[in-house]
């Protein structure tokens, strides 16, 4: 019998934990320019979702990724500590949490927003993640989702490269749909899903303006296969129905029935027979 590996392929990679080759995948010029498309959808998303403790998974480096929130005290979730996130523990209005995301140190329905940036594109349980966000989420507070999508240009690209080291092809790219259904599962309700980044992944200017028409057909016909999606949702108030207690009925002073009695005329002839 095989024994279980210790180190798992999305948790160490070339020695080096998987989102520490994301955060230095999105300094590149092909993830500046992802980057800048995911905030622009989540800076019209989240501005509309209210609450007292936003978290975020994923993306710590990051931490513009969610500062069109109007939540002041967001939470940021590592599985271990770096140096340049030492300095966001000191604030205030900002709390680091060092935890493993499928055991978050945090307490059951005490989160508002959760927003996961590519955190289950780059682990081996992605829904013991979803399942533990699920936890922390309280009735009624809205969970934020940004992954890789495997049915775009860059999933494609992907069927080539995915045994590769290289970020973001060593990913899961999970589909959008997939997503869906095991939040349906988790009792959350999908609000909507948004697409960005329609066009090839290279940075090369030459090639991508060669090809742009390829990415204003699908961004117009098929708005559903951009690289990266946005899935928001929101967990669901549970509902109880009342039910009503039986009324007490309070037994009668006569509890036998009334034509057990005998009646006057039944009396007044016994009278007479004694008489007689």
């Amino acid at each position: 019998m095989a024994l279980p590996r210790l180190f798992s392929s999305f948790q160490s990679v070339h020695g080096q934990h998987s989102h520490d080759l994301v955060n230095q995948w999105y300094k590149t010029s092909l993830g500046c320019k992802v980057f800048e498309e995911e905030k622009t959808v989540l800076d019209q998303v989240l501005p509309e979702l209210f609450g007292y403790h936003l978290m975020q998974l994923g993306g710590s480096r990051l931490p513009q990724l969610s500062a069109s929130s109007p939540i002041k005290h967001r939470i940021f979730v590592e599985e271990h500590l770096a140096e340049e996130l030492a300095g966001n523990a000191e604030d205030q209005q900002h709390s680091l949490v060092l935890s493993r995301v499928t055991e978050l140190a945090v307490a059951t329905d005490s989160i508002d927003v959760a927003v996961l940036h590519h955190s289950l594109d780059f682990h081996n349980d992605p829904q013991g993640i979803l399942r533990e966000v699920a936890r922390t989420v309280m009735p009624g507070g809205e969970i934020v989702i940004v992954g890789f999508n495997p049915w775009s240009w860059w999933g494609g690209i992907r069927l080539f490269l995915k045994k590769s080291s290289r970020c973001p092809w060593n990913g899961n790219f999970l589909s959008p749909y997939r997503v869906s259904d095991w939040l349906n599962l988790l009792d959350f309700q999908i609000e909507g899903c948004e697409c960005v980044c329609y066009g090839l992944p290279t940075e090369n200017p030459k090639v991508t303006k060669a090809f742009s028409w390829v990415a204003g057909l699908a961004k117009r016909w098929l708005s559903q296969t951009g690289a990266i999606y946005i899935v928001v949702a929101t967990k669901r108030v549970a509902t109880f129905t009342p039910i009503k207690p039986k009324r007490f009925r309070s037994p009668s002073l006569v509890s036998f029935p009334l034509k057990g009695l005998a009646g006057s005329t039944s009396r007044n002839s016994l009278n007479r027979t004694d008489r007689h």
